[in-house]
């Protein structure tokens, strides 16, 4: 299975368009919040399941504050951050990853992409795809994969 996750696109979707160009075909795509609009546009060009949590900038739409999804034989629990203090500290979005089952954790929020261990939960976020805050200030997006036999395949990916 193969996964496109984004997050903190913050109403910009031309890059998100992109990377669906670039990395289909895959199975599931998430999206970890501040979306800032609908994700009609994301449903149709992915032709695919599409899951979008609410951000601490989603004042509208009608998507969950955290969810959790089957990816092959994973569990993703899908959240957008902010309320798991992730710019400080991943303990309590893997502790509360791991109490829902899950084995994976995204996040969004920071907006700097990375990849932790935290109570064998492993918690990805994808960094922000119109508004990094990395130290190349590139925006970024992940592709994950479950490969059967070999486990988890991920890479942060820079949108061109």
């Amino acid at each position: 299975m193969k996964a496109v996750i984004v997050s903190d696109s913050h109403g910009r979707f031309g890059g998100i368009q992109d990377i669906i160009e670039k990395e289909a075909p895959f199975d599931l795509f998430l999206h970890a919040g501040d979306i800032q609009g609908g994700c009609g546009r994301i449903e149709e060009w992915a032709g695919c399941p599409v899951y979008v949590v609410k951000g601490n900038c989603d004042w509208s739409g009608d998507f969950p504050q955290e969810i959790t999804v089957p990816f092959g034989s994973h569990r993703i629990f899908l959240t957008h951050g902010h309320r798991y203090g992730v710019k400080t500290e991943k303990e309590t979005l893997a502790r509360t990853a791991m109490n829902l089952g899950a084995d994976i954790a995204v996040h969004g929020h920071s907006h700097i992409p990375s990849v932790d261990e935290r109570y064998g939960v492993m918690v990805f976020c994808p960094g922000s795809v119109s508004e990094p805050r990395q130290q190349n200030r590139r925006p970024t997006y992940m592709v994950l994969e479950s490969v059967s036999g070999k486990g988890l395949k991920w890479d942060i990916k820079y949108l061109e």
